[in-house]
């Protein structure tokens, strides 16, 4: 794959302005492009594997760490797909890539952007369901809520394959593109600003919700990121006359999303995985002295199906029928059950911001 200016590219670019497109050649920049947010990819992901390994960490449990990881993995799915239909690297040199129903509506739309909102959007409904509605988010209501979302994906992406190319997307040799229905865009952004505004509905009826740590700030957010994000495709994908032509704009949409998409997800995951590495057990006994301060464990414990958090309410609060030995990490273990035997003081709160 070539991003020196050959003569082929140069036919390329010639061709498109005979069609009245002013294209910018695939090059240089694309290429730091495509290393900067693949190198902030790959650090990403051995910090989910950590993540991963260290679910039974309760601050780190309680951010739903499997739902967080498969968010990790939308957008990795986003950027293949931003990467193949945004004019970034050269198709036509292979028929995977050449198959624009695949990389856009599968990678880009469905695996990608589609997927991405909706596991925002689902963390701020598990927060919902726990602290505005009062209810456990566990057994049938993570079934129903993932079974839905990710049954309307599929059947996106599946009716978007089935109907016709002409409909949808499909291959410009010409530019060397793929060339998709103004139509089929609109349906995709209306998607996404549909969830958008959900999370944003959830989000104002928790305006006065309290909280122990940064969850305000985590879904003001995430909200954000939505927003940002839906804007700048809308105005790149309806707004701009094929922007994958211009190197700013392909190359700034790129950027707009990952970024995006990186501090949406580190400030929910960031502060929690930043003590683990760091401060182990001094972050897990404020956590639970917050917990205990102000009354708020069992909140914490529905908030996501995770074994040391209900061991977390367990230990301490010793009054509680709760009863359940999950696997806990030795250091973790000798914290909480030292909660119990010295009742905690109250806590300087060096850790949250909100």
């Amino acid at each position: 794959m070539s991003f020196a200016f050959t003569p082929e590219e140069q036919l390329r670019v010639t061709l498109a302005q005979l069609a009245g497109i002013k294209l910018d050649p695939i090059g240089y920049v694309d290429l730091s492009t495509v290393i900067v947010v693949g190198t902030i990819y790959a650090l990403q992901f051995i910090a989910v594997i950590y993540q991963l390994y260290n679910r039974n960490y309760p601050p780190l449990g309680v951010k739903n760490v499997p739902l967080m990881a498969s968010l990790y993995f939308g957008g990795l799915a986003w950027f293949f797909g931003d990467l193949f239909t945004s004019g970034i690297v050269h198709l036509s040199h292979s028929p995977v890539l050449r198959s624009c129903k695949f990389t856009l509506i599968w990678l880009r739309a469905c695996l990608g952007a589609y997927y991405v909102a909706a596991m925002f959007s689902l963390r701020c409904f598990s927060l919902y369901y726990v602290f505005y509605r009062g209810k456990a988010f566990k057994g049938t209501i993570v079934y129903v809520s993932v079974g839905i979302t990710v049954l309307s994906i599929a059947l996106f992406g599946i009716i978007s394959t089935v109907i016709p190319t002409h409909l949808t997307t499909h291959y410009e040799p010409l530019i060397d593109m793929c060339n998709t229905n103004r139509n089929y865009i609109i349906a995709v952004v209306v998607v996404v600003w549909s969830i958008a505004s959900f999370t944003a509905v959830m989000s104002w009826r928790m305006r006065n919700v309290p909280f122990c740590f940064n969850e305000r700030i985590e879904m003001f957010t995430s909200f954000v990121v939505l927003i940002i994000a839906g804007t700048l495709n809308t105005i790149c994908l309806l707004g701009i006359k094929v922007y994958p032509a211009s190197l700013g704009w392909r190359t700034g949409l790129v950027y707009a999303n990952h970024a995006s998409i990186s501090i949406g997800y580190w400030v929910i995951m960031g502060e929690a995985t930043y003590n683990c590495i760091f401060d182990r057990e001094g972050y897990l006994q404020y956590w639970i002295n917050t917990l205990k301060e102000v009354d708020m464990e069992r909140q914490y414990a529905y908030n996501v199906d995770n074994e040391v958090t209900l061991n977390l309410v367990e230990y301490t609060n010793p009054t509680s029928t709760m009863v359940n030995d999950g696997p806990t990490h030795n250091s973790d273990r000798k914290w909480l059950e030292n909660a119990i035997v010295h009742p905690p003081v109250s806590p300087s709160n060096p850790y949250n911001k909100s």
